[in-house]
């Protein structure tokens, strides 16, 4: 499942392949409609037709795109779901497995939004306004794009009862934050995921912000590669907990066992020895 690291590698793919191009065709997937509710397929291939890419952004795991076109500035908010991925193609090229969406570009490149579960999301934005989003009002600060406000989240902390590592999934504490970093950041903090948040003393938000970032900037290195493939589908696994039940815990000196537990109705992967 893809969480913030994939979507900002999948921003930077974009911003190569799109920025500056314009749209010459689009084709859409009629069987797709739930990825463009409450629009439809047709709606969106229309307003993208002979579009130019102007920018591409992200804000947690929300792809955002500007476009010109004849009308103004037209926005398009991407949300890759479970399963989602972009890839480009040569035009000559079959194209990907799941594909719901296509752009034939006019330098002769072909990029497609590729989906099997369908769970992900493509909606036109008016006007580009983006910070008018609902989706995006609703979010936290991005802890890869900005520096961790340690007085936020320590009083966000504070306010809550809820697990540490539940709390950490809360799109409105830090956007971008998912099952698998959450997991990898409590380890790395050393703090027991099913902590209360406000039981967390100054330091370990501290420890526990800096491990956020950390665990990141680690997936983000991992993804330099033409195409993401995701650890449900088959994937490398280069995390250090997650996924990794009954192994040796990595922490230098430990010797404690990774376990499973779940949390929320997610799996939290932990070593009962040194996060206490």
């Amino acid at each position: 499942m893809p969480e913030l690291p994939e979507v900002e590698w999948a921003a930077r793919q974009l911003g190569r392949w799109l920025v500056g191009r314009r749209v010459e065709a689009v084709a859409c997937d009629p069987r797709a409609r739930r990825l463009f509710r409450p629009g439809s397929p047709a709606a969106f291939a229309r307003a993208l037709r002979g579009a130019r890419v102007a920018a591409v952004a992200r804000h947690g795991k929300q792809l955002l795109l500007t476009l010109e076109t004849a009308r103004g500035p037209l926005g398009v908010n991407a949300h890759l779901g479970m399963t989602g991925k972009w890839v480009a193609r040569p035009a000559s090229a079959p194209e990907p497995g799941h594909a719901r969406l296509t752009l034939r570009l006019d330098d002769g490149a072909v990029v497609h939004y590729s989906d099997p579960r369908m769970f992900g999301r493509l909606r036109l934005v008016p006007r580009a306004r983006f910070d008018e989003w609902p989706d995006l009002a609703a979010l936290g600060p991005d802890p890869l794009a900005t520096p961790i406000d340690l007085t936020r989240l320590r009083a966000r902390l504070a306010a809550t009862r809820r697990a540490v590592k539940v709390a950490l999934l809360d799109q409105a504490l830090l956007a971008g934050v998912g099952n698998i970093h959450a997991s990898e950041a409590c380890w790395r903090a050393r703090l027991d995921p099913r902590r209360r948040g406000d039981s967390l003393a100054p330091a370990e938000v501290a420890r526990l912000a800096r491990a956020v970032r950390a665990s990141l900037r680690f997936g983000l290195a991992g993804l330099d590669r033409p195409e993401i493939e995701y650890l449900e589908e088959g994937g490398e696994n280069p995390f250090h907990v997650y996924g990794r039940e009954g192994a040796r815990c990595p922490h230098r000196g430990c010797g404690g066992t990774v376990e499973r537990l779940v949390q929320a109705q997610r799996s939290t992967y932990l070593c009962r020895r040194c996060q206490d």
